[in-house]
């Protein structure tokens, strides 16, 4: 027996024939089927990140620790002399006349010469050098226009009534907060750094009210 091969329009017919069919036979899910597609939730979220970068505080809530390690010396000197020297004389020529005793006793008093004179020297020099260093978890409060994070942090410590208050506040570029999610205190435009006690400490460090009223007084 002889196999007859099927023609090239044989085959096209029977592929045209059947793609007709599937394109015409009803979804499973229009006939009642038991097949339903199910809707599952994306695997994307926004709120994550992106799939191909670092997870950095970037948005409005977002923690972000600062490193605080500000350091600062100021001086100041000041160094004054003055000096001041005043001459004055004063003479009366009387006429070559003749003159009664009287006379020339008041012209001779009318003679007069004198001498002023007047020193000051004063110095002064002022140092000051502050440090401040520690760790604080702070919070993106918004993000501006500019891509920029404006950040708020405090924390309150309080051991035996002695209360101390660190505060601070700033303006960071995203790309100065490192993949830890931390940045410099160095970094931060327009920071502000308060550190605040309050205590029994505290106030023994204050001069006293009288202490205070001669100071402003300038009585020594």
């Amino acid at each position: 027996m002889t196999a007859r091969s099927a023609s090239p329009s044989s085959v096209l017919g029977r592929l045209c024939l059947a793609a007709s069919l599937l394109l015409a036979a009803p979804p499973a899910a229009a006939q009642g089927g038991c097949c339903e597609r199910i809707g599952a939730p994306s695997l994307w979220n926004d709120r994550t990140g992106s799939l191909v970068t670092d997870l950095r505080a970037r948005r409005a809530g977002d923690i972000v620790t600062i490193v605080i390690d500000e350091q600062s010396t100021a001086e100041k000197r000041a160094e004054t002399d003055l000096g001041r020297d005043s001459r004055f004389s004063s003479q009366l020529n009387p006429p070559a006349f003749e003159r009664p005793k009287f006379l020339r006793d008041f012209l001779v008093s009318l003679n007069a010469s004198g001498r002023g004179e007047s020193t000051y020297e004063g110095e002064g020099r002022t140092t000051r050098t502050d440090r401040a260093t520690g760790v604080l978890t702070a919070r993106i409060a918004r993000v501006l226009d500019n891509g920029n994070l404006v950040i708020e942090g405090r924390r309150l410590v309080k051991v035996n009534d002695e209360t101390q208050t660190i505060v601070v506040s700033g303006v960071v570029r995203p790309w100065d907060i490192g993949p830890d999610n931390t940045v410099a205190s160095s970094r931060i435009a327009d920071g502000e750094v308060r550190l605040e006690g309050q205590g029994a400490v505290s106030e023994r460090q204050r001069p006293g009210f009288i202490q205070r009223v001669f100071d402003f007084l300038g009585l020594y």
